[in-house]
């Protein structure tokens, strides 16, 4: 088993085809054909089901799919690392809203002082796209909320965190002595897409205790469920850090909810098999400085 089998594989894996990945690497059909068994007998595992001349990835060429990713990237970095300048660093950063709009400019700051000619790539996005990236190792860390039954990443939380309930400071909870989660389920709820982690932190806490409900509006767009609650719309569900110049302002107003914890804690996340170069420790170091 060779690098080149797993380039061959990862290429057949992301096109679909033997014949597109032939064309690709500018191989013949037979000789990719030969390539993936050779792989399947090394292994001893079949790695794509054969129906209908269409091919169909097993289980098992998914968790190598997996290996094969991160391998081919160390072989890469390891290439570029002898290579290049010591003081040259790229990362690949990824960051969900809050980190992307609040926090990651000073981290960003702080690392190029460290290395001038460094070069931080950075998708902010919501979790559950990160987390898929990481896996096929198109980033090297990704700053997002905790998150529970990933045994594959390693966790190191830097930053303690909640989402709020707001509303317009007319709303007629606001009248109520104490306001419950019974008393949210059924008003107009402005919520983040599912996938996100704000959507997420909010459902459990709603489910575990037995409270179900269907989002009057569901956004991408952090700014346009601004908006909806300042116009008293509904009530939103956003993060503090994003949120809290429209409470300092008065234009939003936070609704305490009685016996609901919405602390989150921010992690800095990376695949366990990841290598953590120098440039991917100085900048979790970063994270953690106050």
């Amino acid at each position: 088993m060779t690098i080149r089998h797993l380039k061959i594989f990862i290429t057949v894996c992301e096109e679909g085809n033997m014949t597109s990945a032939a064309n690709k690497l500018f191989m013949t059909q037979p000789s990719i054909s030969q390539a993936i068994k050779e792989l399947e007998n090394y292994y001893e595992v079949t790695l794509f089901e054969r129906l209908s001349r269409k091919l169909y990835i097993t289980s098992s060429g998914k968790k190598l799919y997996q290996y094969a990713k991160h391998i081919i990237k160390l072989f890469d970095e390891a290439g570029n690392d002898l290579r290049q300048n010591s003081l040259q660093k790229k990362l690949i950063i990824g960051a969900n809203y809050t980190v992307g709009v609040v926090l990651i400019h000073k981290y960003i700051k702080k690392f190029n002082k460290l290395y001038p000619n460094s070069e931080i790539m950075v998708n902010v996005n919501k979790s559950s796209i990160l987390t898929e990236m990481l896996r096929k190792n198109e980033l090297d860390l990704a700053l997002i909320e905790e998150f529970k039954n990933k045994s594959d990443f390693v966790e190191d939380f830097f930053y303690n965190d909640r989402i709020v309930v707001v509303a317009h400071p007319k709303h007629h909870l606001f009248s109520k002595k104490e306001v419950t989660a019974y008393d949210i389920v059924n008003e107009r709820l402005l919520l983040r897409e599912k996938g996100s982690g704000v959507r997420n932190l909010f459902e459990l806490r709603m489910n575990e205790i037995g409270l179900f409900f269907n989002p009057y509006w569901e956004s991408t767009s952090t700014t346009a469920l601004i908006n909806a609650s300042e116009n008293n719309i509904g009530i939103a569900v956003l993060p503090f850090q994003l949120i809290k110049d429209h409470i300092t302002s008065g234009s939003l107003r936070e609704l305490k909810i009685k016996d609901m914890d919405f602390n989150r804690k921010l992690a800095i996340v990376y695949h366990k098999n990841k290598l953590l170069t120098s440039a991917m420790k100085d900048f979790i170091k970063i994270c953690h400085e106050p």
